[in-house]
């Protein structure tokens, strides 16, 4: 039972005991009891509320910023996005989670510097279970290390798999090092390959490269939508999951517009020739033109 179940019991009890001389001293009891739960639930909000570890999903797809401390992250946020993430050369300079949004290719890809991952963070230590339980909302994670302790990405994969998020999961993770302008070209070539993406945040090094990847990994298509004007947008596409349907495709612009929908016409890789009727179960590919046929 949590503090608020309890809460709530004691509160009925009070209300239900009938008062007179014989239960004033029980009830009493009671009072001093509910008034002790109120002030630890009260103290719990509070702490919560001051670190922030709450924060509201938007855009189309959310990352996740996390690796040990003073590796870097505030500064790649920084550079991804137009956040003021504290930057500072010491450990848990970052004590709350901080949004960004990163706009690329016409998508809205929110990114989240969580608190540096220790070891023993799984298992609560300086609250470190309440931060990592931000990676399981996000639909794709930055696993970010430094030149120096790229030795502890089996440590932070741990602390993931303590949580649930294992090595074999559906989330998909991509490994960042940073400060690469710190090291040499020898010592680099060790470590980069197809699954590892190396750059210097605050050199600006391998960023475009860094986009890109977000961009693939998170599975993303550009859908540009064709008005009854005939003109097409190309400046605002409809960012959606790769294997999306021409259904999704209207549910995301109005859940009203999706109900009185008949057909559509794409043109573009996903059809034989352009301007080709399709049904609501059509599957979208990045880079169609879609026009909706209301009934």
């Amino acid at each position: 039972m949590n503090l608020e179940e309890r809460t709530s019991a004691i509160e009925k009890e009070i209300r239900e005991t009938p008062y007179h001389k014989g239960t004033e001293h029980h009830i009493g009891k009671l009072k001093a009891r509910l008034a002790k739960l109120k002030k630890r639930i009260a103290e719990k909000h509070a702490r919560s509320k001051g670190l922030g570890f709450a924060v509201k999903k938007q855009g189309d797809a959310v990352v996740c910023l996390l690796g040990p401390p003073s590796v870097g992250k505030s500064t790649l946020l920084n550079v991804l996005t137009s956040a003021s993430s504290k930057v500072g050369g010491y450990d848990f300079t970052t004590m709350k989670v901080v949004p960004g949004m990163l706009c690329y290719k016409g998508a809205q890809i929110q990114i989240l510097d969580i608190p540096g991952v220790i070891s023993g963070a799984a298992e609560g230590r300086s609250r470190g279970r309440e931060i990592l339980s931000i990676a399981k909302n996000a639909d794709l994670l930055l696993l970010l290390v430094d030149v120096e302790s790229i030795n502890k990405i089996h440590e932070i994969q741990k602390e993931l798999a303590g949580i649930g998020i294992g090595a074999g999961g559906s989330l998909p993770k991509l490994i960042v090092v940073n400060k690469i302008d710190l090291t040499s070209k020898a010592k680099l070539a060790k470590f980069g390959n197809e699954n590892v993406i190396l750059i210097s945040a605050k050199k600006g090094e391998g960023i475009d490269d860094l986009k890109k990847t977000i961009w693939q990994r998170l599975n993303l298509i550009r859908i540009f939508l064709k008005g009854p004007d005939g003109k097409i947008d190309f400046q605002s596409p409809l960012i959606l999951k790769k294997g999306s349907l021409v259904s999704q495709a209207a549910e995301k612009i109005s859940q009203e517009l999706a109900k009185n929908l008949k057909s559509a016409r794409v043109w573009g890789p996903s059809v034989k020739f352009p301007g080709q009727q399709v049904s609501l179960s059509r599957q979208l590919a990045d880079g169609d033109i879609l026009s909706l046929i209301e009934k």
